[in-house]
């Protein structure tokens, strides 16, 4: 899920990330930021539409709880924004085939949208640290490592943004079905389930436009990133090397299924 544009061993996104955030001025403070981040000192980030939430391991016992928030498109916003990648040819392609688009800001930018933040009043940075100052080293830390994560899945800021990848290529695989077939597509977010219950099973025109793709997870054990070791589990770290071993095994025996059509031998294992 990458461009192949890397320089200095990061991707342009991630390059483009560091300068926004140098530009709106949200990097003095990232020299100590760094040292936390370096010492997986973030914990449990969670990247949701509008809202980055981490805890981040301070001095004291308690990890304080860091929130990065941004404003979310509206769904009109992202459906101006989908018309102009699908009308070019190497966006859609790119972003379909799990590429990004180097030029891509160009396409937010002609529905008058910037995908990365425009300004430092567009961040929201909440920290319940003493420090009077913001960003604290809590804030910049979290900051370093959503680089870190943006980095491995550029399309992260497209949540943040409001809209998830699965939804942004759907969204893209219809529009440029409707002008493959010369018909407008018609959306229909504000319809309630109880005004298509007659239609429900129906599927629609646009149904063949739909792909199914059997493949590994774009980020390895995300759940157990995501909500960390249940509490009774914690004070064994060692753990969650163990657990993400197993997934990785349970993925790779999925995906031999997949594609092999066998099934599960009594004396089949994981080991």
């Amino acid at each position: 899920m990458t461009d192949g544009n890397v320089e200095g061993g990061r991707h342009w996104w991630t390059e483009r990330w560091w300068a926004v955030l140098d530009t709106i001025g949200v990097a003095r403070r990232f020299e100590r930021g760094k040292l936390y981040a370096l010492a997986e000192r973030v914990l449990v980030v969670e990247v949701q539409p509008g809202l980055v939430t981490a805890d981040v391991q301070g001095s004291r016992f308690e990890p304080y709880r860091v929130e990065l928030g941004i404003r979310i498109f509206a769904d009109e916003e992202w459906e101006q924004a989908v018309e102009i990648l699908a009308s070019q040819a190497l966006f859609s392609t790119k972003l379909l085939s799990g590429e990004m688009p180097e030029n891509i800001e160009e396409a937010f930018s002609e529905v008058e949208l910037s995908l990365f933040p425009a300004s430092a009043q567009e961040l929201q940075m909440i920290c319940n640290c003493p420090d009077a100052v913001v960003p604290c080293k809590h804030i910049a830390a979290l900051h370093c490592l959503l680089a870190e994560k943006l980095e491995e899945d550029p399309f992260l800021l497209f949540r943040w943004r409001g809209w998830a990848r699965e939804r942004i290529l759907q969204a893209l695989r219809q529009q440029r079905a409707s002008e493959a077939s010369g018909r407008r597509f018609e959306r229909s977010y504000n319809s309630n389930l109880e005004d298509r219950v007659e239609d429900f099973w129906d599927l629609g025109e646009s149904f063949e436009s739909v792909s199914i793709a059997v493949g590994p997870p774009t980020v390895s054990a995300s759940l157990l990133k995501r909500l960390g070791l249940p509490p009774c589990l914690q004070p064994h770290p060692e753990l969650r090397g163990s657990l993400e071993r197993l997934y990785a095994k349970v993925t790779e025996r999925a995906m031999a299924l997949a594609f092999t059509a066998r099934g599960i031998r009594n004396n089949d294992s994981f080991n």
